[in-house]
């Protein structure tokens, strides 16, 4: 399930800056909303493939993340799985779908990574495929309900997180023979537990780790920290959006005129508090959304061990996606009307204009 549109990509982008001004210490600046805004929130532009430079390249890149040399796309419009050189931006290979043998796949909907794997569900067949990150194919996964998935993650032994839609049963932990290990509920109200499952999506942090994972729910106030038990704790956003609005409405169910009340849902007015979230060793990295002047154009940063608040950083521009490599660049995906890019940006705190050029800069 995908909410977020598109923003208009700029092909000829260089640099993207961030709009704080540089402090004498790692906090630049504090926000009316008590975000410590990091100093280096400026960015330089390392590599960008795709724009108007390579139009057919990329079609809708809907997901991305990295292993320890590759950065991996999934493109959902070709139904492709990219790894391009980390450094250099260059393409290493392409996973195309083809069918339903061993190391195939027919239709993906979602990937993840390791620093050495690559796993790729397949709604048709409901398997994860799992590649070595030189595009090899190493052992093929049984997901149940594997359409049902909404967000993954996976793990460097072959196990598998993932979020089903709806909150009833809804986070479970499979490992690598396609035996689910254990499963529990998002602990959301009663109203939210049987309303649609809109109301309960969710994301998993790209990049969990073995003894905890991030989950983040697309509204309300609070994000989950699940541990490998399958208990969560509840973690207050640093500034907490609204729940989704749960109606109940009656729907005349036959011509006798007898009428039974079901529950529907709106969202007209209420904000998505997330686009996505990220976690690296003990650090959760969360898309922010409930700022009305910068919708998703910031990252607030929270230790996963007990959920504290630790600073924020503000991105260049709302990307469709986005992953951390593990030498701390940022990449990025943008989806355009007329042309996509992945791009890799590196953090400084100084104004990009001060910074030497990048050797990879094309």
């Amino acid at each position: 399930m995908h909410l977020f549109r598109p923003s208009l990509l700029i092909p000829t982008l260089s640099v993207a800056a961030g709009i704080l001004g540089i402090g004498g210490s790692a906090h630049g600046q504090r926000s009316p909303d008590g975000r410590q805004f990091r100093a280096d929130s400026f960015y330089v532009r390392d590599w960008i493939r795709g724009g108007s430079k390579e139009p057919d390249l990329f079609v809708e890149p809907r997901e991305v993340a990295t292993t320890r040399s590759a950065v991996i796309v999934f493109d959902q419009g070709t139904r492709e799985i990219h790894a391009l050189d980390l450094a250099s931006g260059a393409t290493r290979f392409v996973l195309t779908a083809k069918g339903e043998g061993p190391g195939e796949f027919r239709r993906p909907m979602h990937m993840a990574t390791t620093p050495e794997l690559i796993g790729v569900l397949d709604a048709a067949t409901s398997r994860l495929t799992v590649f070595s990150e030189t595009g090899r194919y190493l052992w093929t996964t049984r997901v149940a309900d594997g359409p049902s998935v909404e967000a993954m993650c996976l793990l460097p032994r072959g196990i598998l997180r993932v979020k089903y839609l709806g909150a009833l049963n809804a986070i479970a932990t499979i490992d690598s023979t396609g035996r689910v290990v254990s499963r529990t509920s998002l602990p959301v109200s009663r109203e939210l537990l049987n309303a649609p499952v809109f109301a309960n999506s969710a994301f998993i942090a790209n990049g969990c780790s073995s003894t905890s994972m991030a989950v983040t729910p697309y509204f309300g106030s609070a994000w989950y920290r699940v541990s490998p038990n399958g208990s969560a704790t509840r973690v207050a956003y640093r500034e907490p959006g609204r729940e989704a609005i749960v109606t109940s409405k009656l729907n005349r169910r036959d011509k006798g005129g007898s009428t039974a009340a079901t529950l529907s849902i709106s969202t007209g007015d209420v904000d998505p508090i997330t686009a996505g979230a990220f976690q690296r060793a003990d650090t959760v990295m969360v898309r922010a959304g409930a700022t009305k002047r910068l919708p998703h154009e910031l990252l607030d940063y929270y230790r996963a061990t007990d959920g504290a608040y630790l600073y924020s950083r503000r991105l260049p521009f709302p990307p469709n996606a986005l992953a951390f490599s593990a030498d701390g660049h940022l990449l990025l995906t943008d989806i355009g009307e007329e042309t996509s890019a992945i791009m890799r940006l590196s953090m400084t705190a100084r104004p990009p204009r001060k910074k030497a050029p990048s050797r990879n800069q094309p």
